[in-house]
């Protein structure tokens, strides 16, 4: 199926392939599976001594102070992507309008995803990187596209703005809020979440006049990112052509004069009500045990009277659990708030951390390792780190 058929025949239509998250360094991990209610992290692991082997130069090497061991994503460093033209789009492709314009309302208008890059911090593996776009997403898209095409262009009154409503890449589908497995895998952030909105603009009014909400699969890199992915289906810039590419512009226009149009500062003033939710307005949050994402998102807890509590599990780790006033266990929740931290509890009661108009966390996987040597043992624990957003629309993560 043509990647772009989804927006003819409707979301869903497009093949769905099991949703994997990717990192390199976990190549050699043994038996270990953490089951958190329904959702599953799964590692495999070959050879304990061949992984050691792996990660003892780099421990050498990666002396840090624990106070690097932040749990909040957006410490993680940055890998910018630079949208060079290396050739212009063929003459034979025409467009309507002299220019693209692109204009930034995503929950989060920072970075386009996570990627994945072994950051070890002693024995914490923070496995992902920001992923941006030079010179900032909205700037460098719109860069990009008016250079490649720059022998498209036509000499009209007509040019065209895309509003960025989602556009991020990430390494599992939007089935992964089901299940989540993480497997030794070169090849992540290749799914590319997008949503978006056409506009014509003419003598300074703008028309709407299309919409697009798509999954595209098996996005791939070239050039700096060669080792996030390989060419298999749809490279980064050939994505990038087919949302301009596709677009039939041929009927708006001729029906322009029978759509509404909107001023710059109406189309601005839409889309600020994109981030009309109490969560991101209210202050303070309230404390308390969110049952759904919308409870969350409306900033309405049904549980008031809780306690968080700690117990020990395996090896020298700890988790923590909510209890009622009558001292009775709460297993189902989407998340809470203590009065000092906001914590999605679905994934293990991580921490979320506000960025921009959404809200992150990392999920960690944990394992402990007991080698033996003769007639010593020694044990270390390990802390996998997986960085993830909030989808503020849906409540899924990606």
């Amino acid at each position: 199926m043509n990647i772009w058929e989804e927006e003819i025949l409707g979301k869903g239509c497009g093949k769905k392939g099991e949703a994997v998250y990717v990192f390199q360094i976990l190549n050699n991990l043994k038996g270990f599976e953490k089951r958190r209610k329904s959702h599953i992290f799964i590692f495999i692991e070959n050879s304990i001594s061949a992984f050691m082997k792996i990660l003892l130069p780099v421990f050498i090497l990666c002396s840090l102070t624990a106070a690097s061991q932040n749990t909040n994503p957006d410490t993680l460093g940055t890998r910018h992507l630079k949208l060079k033209v290396n050739k212009i789009a063929p003459s034979s492709i025409k467009f309507p309008f002299n220019q693209i314009k692109i204009i930034d309302n995503r929950f989060d208008t920072s970075k386009i995803g996570f990627v994945p890059v072994v950051q070890i911090i002693r024995n914490k593996k923070r496995i992902a990187k920001k992923l941006t776009i030079d010179g900032g997403v909205a700037k460098g898209m719109e860069k990009y596209f008016n250079e490649y095409y720059g022998n498209s262009f036509t000499n009209s009154s007509l040019s065209l703005l895309v509003v960025l409503k989602k556009f991020w890449l990430s390494g599992i589908d939007d089935e992964a809020n089901k299940e989540v497995n993480i497997r030794e895998n070169m090849y992540a952030a290749k799914y590319l979440y997008c949503k978006m909105e056409y506009y014509l603009c003419k003598e300074g009014l703008y028309y709407p006049f299309k919409r697009l909400d798509t999954v595209v699969n098996e996005v791939s890199f070239e050039g700096d990112l060669s080792d996030l992915g390989h060419f298999t289906k749809n490279s980064f810039k050939l994505v990038l052509s087919g949302l301009i590419e596709t677009v039939d512009y041929d009927i708006p226009i001729e029906k322009i004069n029978t759509i509404s149009a909107k001023t710059i500062e109406q189309v601005k003033q839409f889309n600020s009500k994109y981030f009309n939710v109490p969560i991101l307005n209210d202050t303070p949050v309230a404390r308390g045990i969110f049952l759904t994402f919308e409870e969350f998102k409306n900033n309405k807890p049904s549980l008031i009277d809780f306690k968080e509590k700690e117990i020990k599990v395996k090896g020298r780790f700890s988790e923590n659990y909510l209890e009622d006033a009558q001292g009775n266990r709460i297993v189902s929740y989407w998340g809470y708030n203590t009065g000092t931290d906001i914590k999605i509890g679905k994934f293990g009661n991580e921490k979320l951390y506000r960025k921009n108009n959404t809200f992150e966390f990392f999920v960690t996987a944990r394992h402990t390792y007991v080698t033996k040597v003769l007639t010593d043992s020694q044990t270390r624990d390990y802390e996998f780190w997986i960085p993830y957003q909030l989808d503020m629309e849906t409540g899924n993560i990606y």
